[in-house]
């Protein structure tokens, strides 16, 4: 069923140039329209007005409007048109009068256009006809509010405001690149940095494996999936594992975390200049880590020519965290473990520029130019974190969230202890297994579910056994 939408956009893009405005509108348009599209929502009409949208879609629309940068709020409208005040009244009854039954009501209304009455009086004529339905007016905290937006003959008449996202839409800003490690900080600076316009491409530093590789993919999915629009954003992945063995093995201990995040400064540059970026952006809070120190910050980014964002500088943790909740990335990222910090006791807070620079010189130069080079890019869009899973191993070390947990153990053994999700081997059946799911087995010692994995690959199965057997099981999910 199709329904009408008023869409209001962004206070700041109305207050653009008129020349800048059209384009901003445009741009919002196409990014509205982009979202509906990967969501599956074809029959959509969008119409620009003056400081407004007028949007004919499908209900589902309204999950991408509450989304889309640009877009302040919106309403479920009913348009009518009218001839004069009373016959607009007239209309607005028979849309309210069951809304305001019973209840304290204030009509609110705005007007644009040549008309005989004021915004005033349109309120007042409609609240008279509403007001027998009620239980009186209340300007101030009403129990229901009317809404009736006029634009010259046509009245929009509606009772909910949905709040947008607000910003600019993305796109409209330029281009930059976010360092992106999954956890709680990077996701919600990169929202922001969209909410003021600027696309970006994201670069992952793989500093823990696979396991790493695929929480990192499973959040940069939820957050490009819930709020991008306009453009398919890459990740670039670079294996950082070889620098990271050369600084944990040269580099004092106290500076080692300092030089790592130089290094990855260097790359992240190297591959924003590749891809036409203006900017690098990073997740960065003033004073929360050892490396975000004001001093340490001006020792990593001696090693920039280009500027880079920090939207979070100024907030604490608990706020980071309540973003992260605001924008869906919570969850996922909790589960992320922390590999930045290569550093487990004490650490530079004031790391000094000449001793830093005498450090990272032992670190072979053409480790990182290696390391960017041989790096992967993925559309977003397109990549599915299992597709990060070792296709060579048949043991594994973690297990994926959407993955089928097989005990092939006896079932005495079973019914002692499993894993909440695990099921046993007499209960399903491995020939019809479902296609396309991650099939993890496990026994004691992981001999058994080795090869029962193996049997299942020659299958086309994607099966795993899962390394150290039930031990390994125990200290992850009793621990």
């Amino acid at each position: 069923m199709i329904k009408h939408y008023l869409v209001r956009i962004s206070g700041e893009i109305v207050l653009k140039s008129e020349r800048t405005r059209a384009s901003f509108e445009r741009k919002l348009v196409r990014n509205i329209a982009d979202m509906a599209r990967r969501r599956n929502i074809r029959d959509i009409k969008i119409v620009r007005g003056q400081a407004r949208l007028f949007v004919e879609a499908p209900k589902e629309i309204e999950n991408v409007l509450k989304r889309v940068f640009g877009i302040y709020s919106f309403s479920p409208v009913k348009s009518v048109e009218f001839d004069n005040l009373e016959d607009l009244a007239i209309k607005a009854e028979q849309k309210f009068k069951k809304l305001v039954s019973g209840r304290t009501f204030a009509v609110r209304v705005k007007r644009a256009g040549k008309h005989q009455f004021t915004s005033m009086d349109a309120a007042r004529v409609i609240g008279a006809r509403l007001y027998r339905y009620s239980s009186g007016v209340d300007l101030k905290k009403p129990e229901v509010e009317v809404f009736v937006e006029i634009r010259d003959q046509t009245a929009y008449l509606y009772d909910r405001i949905i709040p947008g996202p607000g910003g600019l839409p993305i796109g409209v800003n330029g281009k930059a690149l976010s360092l992106f490690s999954g956890g709680f900080d990077s996701p919600v600076a990169s929202w922001f940095i969209w909410k003021r316009g600027v696309a970006l491409d994201f670069v992952y530093f793989n500093l823990g494996g696979v396991d790493a590789v695929y929480r990192a993919v499973r959040v940069l999915k939820v957050l490009v999936e819930n709020w991008c629009s306009g453009y398919s954003p890459k990740i670039h992945i670079v294996d950082f594992r070889p620098i990271v063995a050369q600084i944990m093995e040269k580099v004092k201990p106290l500076l080692k975390q300092v030089v790592l995040r130089r290094f990855m400064y260097r790359a992240a540059q190297y591959i924003a200049r590749e891809i036409t970026a203006n900017a690098l952006v990073t997740g960065e809070s003033l004073g929360q880590v050892s490396s975000q120190t004001l001093w340490n910050l001006s020792v990593e980014e001696e090693v920039l020519n280009m500027p880079i964002l920090r939207p979070l500088l100024g907030f604490d943790k608990q706020e980071i965290m309540d973003l992260a909740r605001r924008i869906g990335t919570y969850d996922e990222s909790s589960k992320v473990r922390e590999y930045c910090a290569i550093v487990t006791g004490r650490a530079a807070t004031r790391a000094r520029l000449k001793e830093v620079k005498e450090e990272e010189e032992k670190i072979p130069a053409d480790l990182l130019e290696k390391a960017v080079n041989e790096r992967g890019i993925y559309d977003i869009y397109k990549i599915d974190p299992i597709d990060f899973l070792p296709r060579e191993n048949i043991v594994i070390n973690f297990i994926p969230e959407e993955a089928i947990l097989i005990d092939v153990r006896s079932r005495e053994e079973y019914d002692a202890w499993h894993p909440e999700k695990a099921i046993h081997i007499d209960d399903i059946s491995l020939n019809s297994l479902p296609r396309g799911k991650v099939v993890i087995l496990y026994c004691e010692s992981g001999e058994i579910s080795s090869e029962l994995a193996k049997d299942l690959r020659e299958k086309g199965y994607t099966a795993y056994s899962f390394e150290g057997g039930v031990p390994q099981l125990r200290k992850r999910f009793c621990s």
